[in-house]
């Protein structure tokens, strides 16, 4: 049987109360809703109603991830880095995301990243003159950390995956 998860209301000329329900509290037991008013045309209202109960069909939080890159990162580095590495190893993640990540991408929205972003992010480290090593190093902590951004369900797709890491230059002695 189908059931009704949002609604479209009136609120006079061209405004519009779209409301999806969310669910109960689980400690309250009331009922949650996501509220939002559109000004425009009732298409636009339908669309907003659309996207936002596919939203929430997906399991994605309806305001939208709104963490930052940074605040994300400290998160990860606190509860799913330093409970299963050694301490060297964390300062050594910690010093690289410092160094290489957080500067250009630090303050963007995590849900908002896109592989080009990481990509030009690459592009420019090598043209500091930073080692292809450096860049595949940061580029295999940055995406270890969004693929548990993955698993926390923070993200649909990890935008590392679908980022170039330059090649390291072959030493003149192998063939």
């Amino acid at each position: 049987m189908f059931r009704k998860v949002g609604q479209i209301i009136a609120r006079g000329d061209r405004r519009w109360l779209i409301r999806v329900y969310l669910g109960r509290d689980r400690e309250t037991k009331k009922r949650n809703y996501h509220n939002r008013t559109i000004h425009g045309p009732m298409r636009e209202a339908q669309a907003y109603l659309t996207r936002k109960s596919r939203e929430r069909d997906l399991g994605r939080d309806l305001e939208g991830t709104k963490i930052i890159l940074n605040e994300y990162l400290d998160r990860w580095l606190e509860t799913a880095v330093k409970p299963r590495v050694r301490e060297k190893t964390c300062q050594d993640y910690e010093g690289m995301l410092r160094r290489y990540i957080r500067p250009r991408l630090g303050e963007r929205v995590l849900a908002t990243m896109r592989p080009v972003d990481i990509q030009i992010n690459y592009h420019q480290m090598i043209e500091r003159g930073l080692s292809a090593r450096t860049v595949h190093y940061t580029h295999v902590v940055l995406k270890s950390a969004l693929r548990q951004a993955l698993q926390w369900r923070l993200l649909f797709a990890n935008p590392a995956d679908g980022v170039k890491t330059p090649q390291q230059p072959s030493s003149p002695g192998c063939k």
